[in-house]
């Protein structure tokens, strides 16, 4: 190699070039905002940003913002650099964990899931022993012991503590990205199974609304209704009955949406919140995002004939009292409605016709359980409901929305015609 730069054969100056052109083509992969043009002609990217999670940038051409790009995320390289041997001999969770959460916090947009690790902080960890000791002690015996004892002192499920693990387990991730320690020994924890509390499938009357409940509370919706034609949110929640949507879906449905005998699902209205430390986010609004829970993108949803006719009553409303907000369907005195709007009715509903008070989220329990004892494909209705797996369907969304007395009708019917023979033991 010296003699090669010694004598021409390499040209110092080309590598170094190639290099460097290198090492910004890697920053402007790993950066984890969009770069787009703006109507306004100009260069837009997100930076990441300690008190607000992350700061708009704009630059007047495309090289200009992609230089800031490259600048800010070589100036943290060399920031992170300077953390000393003693220094990461020292390192804990605690001071891990703001780093962490800011590197998190860039790859999603979904401040409600900051929001919850935030939480899950402060309830496993802010208070415990394993939150300022050294990391570099941390070991496979001391890990396992502390998560089996985090298991049985809070009773958690398998989800539960799935949860609660994020933290530590991807702390520790990010500690060895960075070279604080040589390897995450809580990937190496096994947990006993048992342990997990199992949680018992809750009771049908609960979580759906009975065959008798249905009607009642759909004609209190019509009842208030027409009480203040102006606001359509309850018109909204006779629509979920033959749509099945999230709520957060619900209030974000478009004219624009409709297609034919399909109604496309593709937004939805979420909870926002800002950091107001480190380790503490606070309630900031709800806003409207441009992607579902489900993992697909978006899914189509079969408009009954009910349905159109809702729908089309809804535009008729709109249009008659001259109400536009974008293309939303629901508005309230000419505002798209939240979900709060569509709940406090559901609530006030339930309590007007003397049922137990059942969330929006059991209206779509509701629907999944009756396509269901309909008959419908599973495969249907999962890609329906925007579940990945049909044992989701199956496990937290199939109830009995039959009275007691019509399964006790059913069930006699149904061995009468099985078990014949028994019939001969009253006959004797």
């Amino acid at each position: 190699m010296q003699y090669a730069l010694e004598h021409g054969i390499i040209d110092l100056a080309y590598v170094q070039e190639q290099v460097e052109m290198n090492k910004r083509k890697e920053l402007l992969e790993k950066h984890p905002y969009k770069i787009w043009k703006g109507k306004d002609g100009k260069w837009y990217t997100y930076l990441p940003d300690t008190e607000k999670g992350r700061v708009l940038k704009k630059r007047t051409s495309e090289d200009k913002i992609k230089e800031l790009i490259v600048d800010f995320w070589l100036d943290k390289d060399e920031s992170d650099k300077k953390i000393g041997y003693k220094e990461i001999k020292r390192m804990t969770l605690r001071k891990i964990f703001p780093n962490w959460l800011e590197y998190k916090a860039a790859r999603t947009d979904s401040t409600s899931y900051i929001k919850r690790i935030t939480a899950d902080w402060k309830r496993f960890y802010e208070k415990d022993e394993i939150s300022d000791k050294p990391i570099v002690e941390f070991d496979k015996l001391y890990l396992d012991s502390w998560a089996h004892t985090i298991i049985k002192s809070n009773k958690l499920t398998k989800k539960s503590y799935y949860d609660m693990s994020i933290i530590i387990r991807q702390c520790l991730d990010y500690a060895l990205e960075k070279g604080y320690v040589t390897e995450n020994s809580f990937r190496k924890v096994s947990i006993n199974k048992k342990l997990f509390i199992r949680k018992k499938k809750p009771a049908s009357q609960t979580q759906v609304y009975l065959t008798n409940e249905a009607p009642m509370l759909i004609d209190e919706m019509i009842r208030r209704y027409k009480n203040n034609p102006k606001n359509t949110a309850p018109i909204a929640v006779i629509l979920c009955f033959e749509i099945g949507v999230r709520i957060g879906e619900l209030v974000c449905l478009r004219e624009s949406d409709i297609d034919g005998d399909y109604i496309r699902i593709q937004r939805q209205e979420v909870r926002d919140f800002i950091k107001t430390d480190d380790f503490t986010m606070k309630f900031n609004g709800f806003r409207v995002v441009e992607y579902t829970k489900s993992s697909d993108e978006y899914r189509d949803v079969y408009l009954t004939e009910n349905a159109k006719q809702i729908i089309d009553f809804v535009k008729s409303v709109n249009k008659k009292y001259g109400m536009k907000d974008e293309d939303y369907l629901f508005l309230e005195n000419g505002k798209r409605i939240s979900h709060y709007a569509v709940q406090s009715r559901i609530l006030r509903g339930c309590q007007a016709i003397n049922i137990p008070i059942k969330t929006a989220h059991k209206i779509r329990k509701t629907f999944i359980s009756t396509l269901i004892d309909g008959g419908v494909n599973i495969d249907e209705i999962r890609r329906t409901a925007g579940h990945s797996d049909e044992r989701t369907t199956y496990g937290n969304y199939c109830f009995n929305r039959e009275t007691s007395a019509e399964t006790k009708e059913k069930i006699e019917n149904a061995l009468k015609k099985v078990i014949k023979g028994n019939q001969k033991i009253v006959q004797a």
